[in-house]
């Protein structure tokens, strides 16, 4: 769990414009269920690895990258891929999921509002999960099945709060406290279904007008009959190594058995098989904190979005397409639209030869009247415009024997035979007669 931990040795204090600044407001019950509502559903210990994942927004983003472009890489195979990755252990886990990190990177401003009210807010946001979990109970949509085990044990918590402030609005009051904590685990525990359903149907009547959840699908996927639908499972193995414990203070923690076996460490317990996760800035970047209190506590300056971040010029070569926020235009963080390898302009116009003219006007016996305007190889150009590769002009317009004008002008002057054959030939350079053949194309820079 997020630690207070002091400001770097030597950090400037905030400007006064911040210190006046009041901190960020802690969000409401709405604000909260809203951003929760589409992972509320999910089994448990998913739902703990979105949580840590989300407060690294761009690793997040380069995870999503990578499985695009390795589609294949499973199983022992991904966890041994993943071992040569720098990122957070967080999200080099959910690479096993896909279906939720192309979530997460085609809703990057959701990651990030995620993240930081999982580091702001920890207790509020179990507590808006489990009344979340509560209405699509009480709507009858939350049971068990082939894919997931849901259960529920009394919360061993203090009195019922009271009734809510008359003259406060209900949705920026703090999530209550749940009387149950509803627990979901895959029936399976290595074989992962990620639950699919709209938010504004499986909880029933939405209370919050102003705040609205998402309905994300995976791409291809049929919505059908059910409220709350499955796509393909996810064999996991020991990726999903986050455990949520509901109650007691517990939050999310680490199963160190899994984390160890996934990435190939020795962390220690804490007790119970299980070690306390904290977060690590280093992981976070270049994105600053929106919360002025998580740019206090971790030491950040940074204001802007993660999508303002990626306006900048970070440049980690990831995006290769794909969908969501990272493919907008300009030079993002991510370098998004950046094709690789296209318009790397190696040897870019580098005419190696251009118009060299090789034996151009060599006039061989001109004016040698042996026959009518006989132009041999006028205009023969070999090799014109050969692009190899994008843009590499190598040799562009090599004109290899243009105009060589054998100029044969033969005046037989039929019928009668006085064929009037000047032979009085005006030499020039004798020979030569096209440059001696074509020169080999240069070969491609790389």
């Amino acid at each position: 769990m997020a630690q207070d931990q002091p400001s770097p040795a030597g950090q400037q204090p905030p400007a006064a414009a911040e210190q006046q600044a009041p901190q960020a407001e802690r969000l409401g019950r709405g604000q909260l269920e809203k951003l929760l509502a589409p992972i509320a559903l999910y089994p448990d210990d998913l739902v703990a690895q979105i949580l840590t994942a989300s407060t690294y927004p761009l690793e997040v983003v380069q995870a999503a990258r990578w499985v695009n472009e390795h589609p294949n890489v499973k199983g022992d195979a991904l966890q041994d891929a993943m071992q040569q990755q720098p990122w957070d252990a967080s999200v080099k886990g959910l690479t096993a999921v896909p279906q939720v990190l192309a979530m997460m990177n085609d809703k990057l401003d959701w990651t990030q509002q995620v993240g930081e009210a999982f580091l702001a807010q920890q207790d509020d946001v179990s507590n808006a999960i489990q009344q979340l979990r509560a209405k699509a109970t009480a709507n009858g949509n939350l049971k068990s099945s082939k894919q997931l085990k849901v259960s529920s044990v009394a919360a061993s918590g203090g009195p019922p709060p009271g009734p809510p402030p008359s003259d406060v609005d209900p949705a920026m009051l703090p999530p209550p406290a749940p009387a149950n904590y509803i627990m979901i685990e895959p029936v399976d525990p290595d074989l992962y279904y990620v639950p699919i359903y709209d938010p504004m149907v499986v909880y029933g009547p939405w209370p919050w007008a102003d705040y609205a959840p998402f309905y994300w699908y995976p791409p291809g996927y049929v919505l059908g009959a059910a409220v709350i639908g499955f796509g393909v499972g996810f064999l996991v193995g020991s990726a999903l190594w986050c455990h949520y414990g509901w109650g007691g203070g517990g939050g999310v923690a680490i199963n160190v058995a899994r984390y160890n076996q996934f990435n190939h460490t020795h962390l220690a317990t804490t007790g119970g098989g299980l070690s306390k996760w904290q977060f690590n800035a280093a992981h976070r970047g270049t994105v600053g904190f929106q919360n002025a209190k998580l740019r206090q506590q971790f030491g950040t300056t940074g204001h802007g979005t993660l999508q303002g971040n990626l306006q900048g010029n970070h440049a980690l070569s990831i995006n290769h397409g794909g969908t969501g926020p990272l493919n907008a235009k300009g030079n993002t963080g991510l370098n998004a639209h950046s094709n690789l390898g296209v318009d790397k302009n190696l040897g870019v116009n580098k005419n190696l030869g251009v118009n060299k003219n090789l034996g151009v006007e060599k006039n061989l016996g001109v004016n040698k009247n042996l026959g009518v305007e006989k132009n041999l190889g006028v205009n023969k150009n070999l090799g014109v415009e050969k692009n190899l590769g994008v843009n590499k002009n190598l040799g562009v317009n090599k004109n290899l024997g243009v105009n060589k004008s054998l100029n044969v002008g033969r005046s037989v002057n039929a019928p009668a035979m006085s064929v009037n054959r000047s032979m009085a030939i005006s030499h020039g350079p004798v020979g030569g007669g096209g440059g001696g053949g074509r020169p080999p194309p240069g070969k491609p820079h790389h």
